[in-house]
């Protein structure tokens, strides 16, 4: 592989302008242009650069740049910096865009960007610079043009900006709204067996509900409340049970005309008459007393034979025939 001829820079200056033009270049000597003094024009036509360094913006000093016929796809996104050009000749490359900075050369008087791939958009602000004037307009409208556009980017990243903090304002004082619901279900939340602090102590918000204190005659009602409601199940139960041992027992002839009426009365006036969550417990009861029933049929049937060969059969029966009469009217 041939090695690269070393150029010494400054064999290529004089009067203030560097000259590398045609010198096989692929890459622009950033440190030893930057190291010669009193600089102003730099030339680097006719070579083979394809991209310049991110060192190359360092050379600000520069007030004209000639970089015709070359192959650069893009120019560094700071290209600006070198705001003191004056001239800059980019014709023949194949640059399609150029960077958004371009509006920061304010003392552009010449811009060549002729035989270059650019978008329409760019084509048509930069139009044909077919001479010298028209170069020179070409750098005043490529210019006005990028600072427009800049400017645009610069409204919209604001726009966005500020959207953004908004939002996050928002969620902030929805966060915060939240954590203040939070709290206040926390304090509002209390068990069954607590109570507000009364007037004489003092009400105030954040302190929570005292326990309620319970007297001995309380307790004592409490307690007899209890107790009147278990007897009133237990003769509820006694009953229901008679009822329905009856009711599974009525396969006597005899008694049979009374099955339906004591059906209707236990499921209208006892069963519908329970709360929902006890009517289950209703029907349990009508199965456990069949279960027996069948048990002891045996048994049930010989008390009725017994019965039937005796004088109260008569007096049954009769009464029987009553209530059935009475239930069809």
């Amino acid at each position: 592989m041939a090695q690269k001829r070393k150029i010494n820079v400054k064999e290529r200056f004089y009067d203030g302008q560097i000259d590398l033009s045609m010198s096989d270049l692929d890459e622009v000597p950033v440190r030893e242009i930057a190291s010669v003094k009193n600089t102003y024009s730099l030339d680097l036509s006719n070579n083979r650069l394809t991209l310049l360094s991110p060192t190359f913006t360092t050379l600000t000093f520069l007030t004209k740049l000639d970089l015709s016929k070359n192959a650069l796809t893009e120019l560094p996104e700071d290209f600006g910096k070198l705001s003191k050009l004056k001239y800059l000749d980019l014709y023949n490359n194949r640059l399609e865009h150029l960077p958004l900075s371009f509006g920061l050369l304010t003392a552009l008087r010449f811009l060549d960007l002729k035989d270059n791939p650019l978008v329409p958009a760019i084509a048509n602000v930069a139009g044909l610079c077919i001479d010298n004037k028209g170069c020179q307009q070409c750098a005043r409208d490529v210019t006005q043009f990028y600072v427009r556009l800049q400017q645009e980017v610069n409204a919209e990243v604001e726009m966005r900006n500020k959207e953004r903090q908004k939002q996050l304002e928002i969620n902030q004082k929805k966060k915060q709204e939240e954590k203040k619901k939070l709290k206040k279900e926390k304090l509002v939340r209390v068990p069954k067996d607590t109570v507000s602090i009364g007037a004489d102590v003092g009400v105030h918000k954040g302190i929570p509900k005292q326990k309620k204190v319970t007297s001995k005659k309380d307790k004592k009602s409490q307690n007899t409340q209890r107790s009147s409601m278990f007897w009133s199940f237990l003769c509820l139960f006694l009953v229901s049970s008679v009822i329905l041992w009856f009711l599974f027992a009525l396969k006597f002839a005899p008694l049979s005309k009374l099955g339906p009426c004591i059906n209707t009365f236990y499921h209208r006036n006892i069963v519908d008459q329970l709360p929902s969550d006890y009517k289950k417990y209703g029907l349990y009861l009508e199965d456990f007393v069949w279960q027996s029933q069948v048990m002891t049929w045996n048994v049930t049937l010989s008390l009725f034979e017994t019965l039937s060969k005796s004088d109260i059969y008569r007096i049954v029966e009769q009464k029987i025939r009553e209530v059935t009469s009475r239930g069809k009217n």
